[in-house]
């Protein structure tokens, strides 16, 4: 799925070595079964976990909707990596959600 936009803006944004650690960290504590994806049922234990006590499935379907490019109704490390940047780095008023994931998507092949 090629970008609509420049990849070029998205090489500029710093991306420390230690966070990277820390949300591989994360996303390998709600993988529990180690198969590299995280589905509903862990996304909805590993939200609980951090304190979001009051999702619905219905959330946890949108969230994995909003951010599964690869449409395999999981989140993958990248995918997970992306919007966990996203928010950190608070990207929203730069940088499109999609268009970032598919940029750390871009040489992951399922």
């Amino acid at each position: 799925m090629p970008p609509t936009k420049d990849w070029e803006e998205f090489k500029k944004i710093p991306i420390h070595m230690g966070t990277l650690i820390h949300f591989k960290l994360c996303f390998e504590r709600a993988d529990q079964d180690r198969d590299g994806k995280i589905d509903i049922m862990e996304l909805g234990e590993w939200a609980q976990g951090i304190g979001l006590r009051n999702i619905s499935f219905e959330d946890l379907k949108q969230m994995i909707a909003q951010v599964d490019v690869n449409h395999h109704g999981r989140v993958d490390f990248w995918e997970f990596l992306a919007i966990q940047l996203y928010i950190s780095l608070n990207l929203q008023d730069t940088v499109d959600l999609l268009e970032f994931i598919k940029f750390l998507n871009q040489s992951y092949t399922a």
